[in-house]
């Protein structure tokens, strides 16, 4: 009985455990929603654990404290919570890659929720990319190089990386069902049934435009213009080239790759709308755990959830002329990409670890004699079960759907006005006496208030045109 009462106290705190992240993360993505960003800053901060730094959920929340300290403006802790992040992505790489292939599939009898939040891949470039923009801001731009030129090397180095992450954990997986099958149990799932059975449950998962190798558009372009400032003539012209190819339809991009500018420039970056969220969904799988008695499992996966824009543009009003700001790229299709590229693996694992807990309740079954007491057992056993079946809906939420752009030359008087396409007032600026300036807005929601920064970037010295 002492042991049926611990197991049921488990149960408990797996359904609270599993509870009181996902609250927590919903309250910072609706505060960012609703433009408190400071506030959004704060909590994420309280919900890191500071007794232990290598605790699970904790590069989450240092990824949510880092953007939304940008988005308060407050570039100083900004940095300092995307140098945690960073430290705890750079920890959990050395791990995976330490490890041997035996070591990847401890949270088999349990979930993925059990195991640290790593960071993707999108994620290491995006905290580059913020960390450039906050030392601009700043007038650092001996800082903004260096991580302009991280976070290109790192979209350089992303392929290898993860190709050789999934190789690993694909290698795990048929290890472990090797030698469930020695036991005879037989875990594995044929790859039509899978493809069929995921098909008819998630039919767009594959259903977008994605970007070459991980490479996020927006990144290599910000990097292409800064280097640009800084008289970078080379990398500016390889990076143009990079993000025009990438980016063909967009006007901007392609007069900055050709060279064609006015001595001061301005360049709108707009974070438009909300990234995808991930959702919990529940699939049978057929399986013949022993070889002559047919199951279904259950196996919790996530799903992408997109969510919505904030404004199809913006309207910028220069010298009385109305300029809209144009599509970038699209960060929901980065997320996608990757997302997609590690599905199977990720459902392969679930497999794994329901199929495990589906044995193990099985054999109970059949060794049952059908007592008060065993049947007790067998309850809380299906209970566990349940409890214990989790996706990991964990992702970085505050990022934006979409990227858009405008660029023109800087008005002789310095004012621009931002408007929403209803006319909305969104900021009037008085823009510095500066040859390269950076406006960097946020809005995540239509009813949602503007994050607003004016950089003035790199030096006075001026270039006419790329050669």
């Amino acid at each position: 009985m002492k042991n049926i009462i611990l197991l049921l106290l488990l149960i408990i705190s797996l359904f609270l455990n599993a509870c009181a992240p996902k609250k927590a993360m919903l309250k910072v993505d609706t505060l960012i929603a609703s433009g408190e960003y400071k506030r959004a800053a704060e909590f994420s901060d309280s919900q890191i654990d500071k007794e232990d730094f290598y605790d699970i959920d904790n590069l989450l929340w240092y990824l949510n404290s880092g953007s939304s300290y940008a988005y308060a403006d407050d570039s100083i802790s900004s940095i300092k919570s995307f140098d945690n992040s960073e430290h705890l992505m750079k920890h959990f790489r050395e791990q995976l890659l330490a490890n041997d292939i035996s070591q990847t599939l401890k949270s088999t009898l349990l979930n993925d929720t059990t195991r640290p939040y790593k960071g993707t891949e999108y994620d290491g470039i995006m905290v580059n990319t913020y960390k450039a923009i906050e030392y601009m801001s700043k007038d650092d731009m001996s800082g903004a190089r260096v991580e302009f030129n991280r976070a290109i090397d790192r979209q350089r180095r992303a392929k290898i990386f993860f190709n050789k992450m999934i190789q690993k954990e694909k290698d795990a997986i048929k290890q472990e069902e090797k030698e469930r099958a020695k036991k005879g149990e037989n875990f594995t799932i044929s790859d039509s049934t899978l493809t069929n059975t995921l098909n008819s449950h998630y039919p767009n998962l594959h259903s977008f435009e994605a970007y070459p190798d991980f490479v996020n558009p927006m990144t290599t372009y910000l990097a292409a213009i800064f280097a640009q400032s800084q008289n970078d003539t080379s990398k500016a012209q390889t990076l143009l080239k990079e993000s025009f190819f990438m980016m063909k339809d967009n006007e901007d991009v392609k007069a900055d790759f050709e060279g064609k500018r006015d001595k001061q420039m301005v360049w709108i970056i707009f974070e438009n709308g909300q990234a995808p969220i991930l959702k919990e969904f529940r699939v049978d799988f057929p399986m013949w755990i022993f070889s002559n008695n047919l199951s279904y499992i259950s196996v919790a996966l996530p799903k992408l959830i997109e969510r919505s824009s904030a404004f199809s543009y913006l309207n910028i009003s220069v010298n009385d002329n109305n300029i809209k700001t144009k599509y970038l790229c699209s960060m929901e299709n980065i997320i996608k990409t990757e997302f997609t590229k590690s599905y199977e693996a990720t459902v392969r694992r679930a497999i794994l670890s329901a199929a495990t807990k589906a044995a193990i309740s099985y054999t109970a079954n059949k060794k049952s004699k059908n007592t008060d007491g065993e049947l007790l057992v067998n309850l809380v056993s299906a209970l566990y079960q349940i409890a214990s079946t989790r996706a990991d809906t964990r992702i970085w939420s505050t990022l934006p759907k979409e990227f858009q752009l405008a660029r023109f030359s800087r008005p002789s008087d310095g004012k621009i006005t931002i408007y929403t396409p209803n006319n909305r007032l969104v900021k009037e600026l008085h823009l510095p006496n500066k040859n390269n300036i950076l406006i960097y807005v946020k809005i995540a929601t239509s009813n949602t208030l503007a994050s607003v920064k004016v950089i003035p970037f790199g030096n006075d010295k001026y270039t006419r045109k790329i050669k």
